[in-house]
């Protein structure tokens, strides 16, 4: 198996599963990461073809995730503070319902309020 297959069956693994957890079809989770429903289904069966780097994106942002999560990679190693900051996040991911000036308001009180308990 080439590195290239070995790669693509990962990232289909890793999309299914977390896909699967989220209890959500390909048509959902396309829907959410804004890419064709037809070009998930190839994703995700994990032949030689790899996604772009942009899909990947958008794929690890509709999952509420980072995209080595997708690839298998070993993760950066992040700040305290960023790790605080995604915890935060994907624990509240309830606000992906919300409006856009909603939600950009609530994380500028959670920025703000981080900002202040680490002084």
């Amino acid at each position: 198996m080439s590195d290239k297959s070995k790669q693509a069956r990962i990232i289909s693994n890793n999309i299914k599963e977390l896909r699967g957890s989220k209890g959500w079809n390909q048509s959902t989770l396309a829907a959410k990461a804004g890419i064709t429903p037809a070009a998930l289904s190839q994703i995700e069966k994990g032949d030689k073809r790899l996604p772009t780097f942009i899909v990947l994106r958008k794929l690890a942002s509709a999952l509420n995730v980072q995209p080595f999560e997708l690839t298998g990679e070993s993760p950066p190693s992040p700040s305290e503070s960023d790790q605080k900051s995604r915890e935060f996040y994907r624990r509240w991911d309830i606000l992906e319902d919300l409006s856009e000036d909603d939600q950009k308001m609530l994380r500028g009180m959670a920025e703000r309020l981080k900002d202040m308990t680490d002084k």
